[in-house]
């Protein structure tokens, strides 16, 4: 696995999961140059969609991608057993592998961590991505840990590095073997985990610029550290504000100027961007070359 990874945002319609949207966003960013889709993920807003809702988002997407790029399924949860039940649920779908995160809440120790992913792993032939975000689930997947599953479970071969923490990134990348792929998943530190060695990124603001996030990629994977900076640095400034207020609330209010989605809307707990942010969005927006008609 290598290069960008795009982790889809659900879109919403009057309360109801918008496939039409669905449809509309995989037929624009599957000729991008990304590297493949991951769907009901944290920008996914997957603990908030039914199961039945879930199968229909990935027949969907698999139905509109039509072979062209690999499509990855985040499941997770914070029981063992019901996680690997979900899994085993898409195995009859055409997926290329699973986004699995650490299980929240129940803050396992190490080899609570190891034991889940084996157990999950366990369920399919496919490929796992071991996706770790200490801010959000409350637990950290040390690199002993996730070194240990990567020489023993034979399709863990990816992590999604959420974890915040530099130190731990770059020792993670000094270390890991050539045969786990390290994909950032802290958009800010997405040129960094590239020129110390990340394999690509799964990130959310990849939505926008998304041929620039992947002419980053391919620029550093070609040693050309120079035009892979510059690149860069005319897209970092988005990200700030993609993340000033809950993610994928800012993300999905920019899809929708640009005419992506039917609505911005995102479903409970989460709500709406304030007046403030909608004002510095629009402003963002309006830097960008519009791939169809905005809303007013």
């Amino acid at each position: 696995m290598e290069g960008v990874y795009l982790p889809l945002v659900t879109p919403f319609y009057d309360g109801a999961v918008d496939l039409v949207s669905l449809r509309r966003l995989v037929e624009h960013y599957r000729h991008t140059g990304i590297a493949g889709l991951v769907m009901l993920g944290t920008t996914g807003e997957s603990p908030t969609i039914e199961p039945d809702e879930q199968k229909s988002v990935v027949a969907a997407t698999l139905d509109a991608v039509a072979g062209e790029l690999p499509v990855y399924v985040g499941v997770g949860g914070n029981s063992t057993r019901h996680v690997a039940s979900a899994l085993a649920a898409y195995e009859s779908m055409n997926v290329a592998g699973y986004l699995v995160v650490t299980p929240y809440y129940n803050r396992p120790s190490a080899d609570g961590l190891v034991e889940h992913f084996r157990a999950v792993a366990g369920e399919t032939e496919r490929t796992l991505i071991a996706y770790n975000v200490p801010y959000r689930t409350g637990v950290n997947l040390s690199n002993d840990a996730l070194l240990e599953l990567a020489a023993t479970v034979p399709n863990i071969r990816a992590v999604k590095d959420a974890t915040g923490n530099i130190v731990q990134s770059l020792d993670l990348l000094e270390r890991a073997p050539q045969d786990l792929a390290v994909l950032t998943g802290e958009d800010p530190l997405y040129f960094t985990s590239l020129a110390n060695g990340a394999a690509g990124g799964i990130l959310a603001s990849a939505h926008l610029a998304t041929a620039t996030f992947v002419e980053v990629a391919d620029a550093i994977a070609g040693e050309r550290l120079v035009k892979g900076r510059t690149a860069w640095r005319s897209i970092s400034p988005l990200i700030p504000a993609l993340f000033r207020e809950a993610n994928p609330m800012p993300l999905k209010y920019c899809l929708w100027r640009l005419g992506l989605i039917r609505s911005p809307e995102c479903r409970l707990p989460l709500t709406r961007v304030s007046e403030a942010l909608a004002a510095q969005l629009d402003d963002l927006v309006a830097g960008l070359s519009s791939p169809g008609a905005t809303h007013s």
